[in-house]
């Protein structure tokens, strides 16, 4: 790591700001935008950080073991950030020195909701590289479901989840691009937002089966929805992990995902309820869709097996599976009717070992 390849000044995407890498002069700008963002914490009922925790001497400390960063309006300091170059306090034995880990991201109150956060974190993801680092890194609170929905849609790849003790749970996340060839796809945590997407790739009562199986009734509503998605998506303690697939590029909702029966005892479960929309269809995004599934499967949540049930007649949806890995296991027939015809539903399966043998 080349400590001297900092970036001072650089202009951040909102007009007016300019991140600057501090120094120990700026400590009484870090101490106040750090109080600040813990007593707003503590305000929302966020038991995330307490404004005693940071001191002039634990600032101090800073400066030394690590590099830090401001945004500034002008002389007037708007927002921080630190960077590491190891943490194995929250990464254990993923901890790796050739990364940069980001911590105490901070926003002063007053500029709340103008994007200087997802600023600040993309100055962040550039620096990394600047500094030879092979990523970012950081984590979170895990049960903050809204904040993890809203670092996955900033393109942050979940690696997993640590217990820190005194039942606190952090999300630990990545930042990095898709290999090449994969269609721009981010999954993202579902919201009620994302309700009238479901709805409208559900024109009829077959077309609804075909992609929800029987755990859906026609016609698809809110009611449903709201049962569907409640108790998801706490990583470490849920049995279904839910997203809506975003084109990266535009921020646009084009498809849905779910991984569910997740089984902690025996390490497995099974990717349901796929879809993509009609207009995204035959460009990678379900393939792009099933394989950070499976990432997020055997990487993050270190399962062992993941299963999926497809019908005999979605040739192209089987065709995707395959190409993913996965192998057939035996048919369930004549499972379902669609049409007056009764059809089989094919079983495949894909296990740690294999997809790990097939990681590029």
């Amino acid at each position: 790591m080349d400590d001297n390849q900092s970036t001072a000044g650089a202009a951040s995407p909102i007009e007016g700001i300019q991140i600057i890498r501090a120094d120990q002069e700026h400590a009484v700008d870090v101490l106040r935008l750090l109080k600040g963002a813990a007593q707003w914490m503590l305000s929302c009922g966020i038991k995330q950080w307490n404004p005693e925790q940071f001191t002039e001497q634990a600032i101090a400390g800073y400066f030394v073991d690590r590099q830090v960063y401001l945004a500034v309006d002008g002389t007037e300091a708007v927002g921080m950030f630190t960077l590491q170059f190891s943490d194995l306090q929250y990464w254990g034995d993923l901890n790796d020195e050739s990364y940069a880990y980001l911590h105490r991201l901070a926003v002063d109150v007053t500029r709340r909701g103008q994007g200087l956060g997802e600023a600040m974190l993309q100055f962040a993801v550039r620096q990394a590289r600047v500094l030879g680092c092979k990523a970012l890194r950081f984590d979170t609170v895990a049960h903050n479901i809204k904040l993890n929905r809203y670092y996955q849609g900033l393109g942050f790849h979940y690696k997993g989840t640590r217990d820190m003790g005194a039942g606190r749970l952090v999300n630990l996340y990545e930042h990095f691009e898709q290999a090449r060839g994969h269609a721009k796809v981010l999954l993202r945590y579902i919201s009620p937002a994302d309700f009238e997407q479901l709805k409208r790739w559900s024109p009829s009562a077959e077309y609804l089966k075909q992609w929800a199986g029987p755990s859906f009734r026609y016609p698809l509503d809110e009611e449903q929805l709201k049962h569907y998605i409640e108790g998801s998506n706490h990583s470490a303690e849920s049995e279904s992990l839910i997203y809506s697939a975003v084109h990266s590029a535009t921020g646009q909702v084009i498809g849905h995902i779910s991984l569910s029966a997740i089984d902690r005892e025996n390490h497995s479960a099974r990717i349901s309820r796929v879809m993509v929309d009609p207009e995204f269809q035959g460009r990678g995004a379900g393939t792009a869709m099933v394989k950070e599934v499976l990432r997020i499967s055997f990487d993050a949540l270190r399962l062992h097996r993941i299963s999926l049930g497809v019908f005999e007649y979605n040739t192209a949806a089987l065709k995707i599976y395959e190409a993913c890995g996965f192998r057939r296991e035996g048919n369930k027939r004549e499972s379902a009717l669609f049409n007056g015809q009764y059809v089989d539903c094919i079983e495949l399966s894909l296990l740690d070992r294999e997809w790990r043998g097939d990681a590029t």
